[in-house]
């Protein structure tokens, strides 16, 4: 005998959760910040978030227990869509690393350069419980500032060579010390590009060792001439012979760089920075500063 269905009854649709709200971000934030309470004696270190709970159990033994409750019932109901958003996200960056892989799998079967495929799939971490991060280009314009960097990394490595060929060894080196203030600070500027790159793109020590090796075997006129020749095509020509600041002047011009570029961040953060423009003429006041 055929079951007879209740046709009255209507299928039930899947909830979808709404976004987090501005105040459920800030409720979030203000959950997970970290306070300093006295307990038992001694001083401990807790989130908002536990603080409740504990309220919410005392308020609950006095048999109190409605605005704490809601308050928890809000916290929860933020934890529940934030989570949402990093399973998608999750979910977006493994998509998007296996798509970028397949991209790149085609292109070297192709005979094509790696570097056309944006992001690299190497760039792409997928951070379980966050969410996922690119440590690198995600398009040509941004490819040509790294490869741009690159080249100037390159650059200092060659500047490097020659100035060790110029002044000897003892003259060239990373660290500071009373006989490096005298000579040049090529390779510092050298580490300071590399270290700024993607790791894809970040030469290990090992590999600028060996490109040094490769580069003193270079008669003294080579150097000079691929020296020369190299900053001419970056567009900053040197004289022939030309040799770095030393280390001392070099580290002050770097770390006036660096807490300019702080500076600057945190104003963009407060919104007391937007247009490029203003940020454009930020850093060139900043550059000036540096080249004084």
């Amino acid at each position: 005998m055929a079951v007879k269905r209740n046709k009255s009854r209507k299928a039930t649709h899947k909830v979808t959760l709404p976004g987090l709200t501005p105040l459920q971000k800030s409720l979030l934030d203000e959950a997970g910040r970290k306070v300093t309470i006295a307990s038992e004696g001694r001083q401990q270190e807790v989130s908002i978030e536990q603080v409740v709970t504990r309220k919410l159990l005392q308020v609950a033994a006095n048999g109190s227990v409605h605005a704490l409750s809601n308050a928890v019932n809000e916290i929860i109901l933020a934890q529940r869509i934030n989570q949402r958003e990093i399973d998608e996200d999750v979910e977006f960056g493994n998509r998007l690393k296996t798509h970028q892989q397949k991209l790149l799998d085609r292109a070297s079967s192709e005979g094509k350069d790696p570097n056309t495929v944006l992001p690299h799939p190497d760039d792409i971490e997928v951070i379980p419980g966050v969410g996922f991060k690119v440590h690198g280009p995600w398009d040509e314009a941004e490819l040509k500032i790294v490869l741009s960097n690159c080249a100037r990394r390159d650059l200092y490595i060659l500047q490097a060579a020659l100035e060790e060929r110029l002044l000897g060894p003892e003259m060239v080196t990373d660290e500071p010390s009373s006989e490096a203030s005298k000579g040049g600070s090529a390779m510092l500027m050298a580490q300071f590009f590399n270290h700024g790159l993607p790791d894809r793109f970040e030469k290990s020590n090992i590999e600028i060792i060996m490109d040094l090796s490769r580069l003193g075997r270079l008669t003294k006129r080579e150097l000079l001439k691929a020296t020369y020749a190299a900053w001419a095509s970056l567009g900053r020509p040197k004289p022939r012979g030309w040799v770095t600041p030393p280390f001392q002047e070099a580290r002050a011009q770097m770390e006036l760089l660096a807490d300019g570029c702080a500076e600057l961040l945190r104003d963009s953060l407060a919104s007391k920075v937007s247009s490029d423009r203003d940020i454009a003429d930020r850093l060139q006041r900043l550059f000036r500063r540096v080249r004084r």
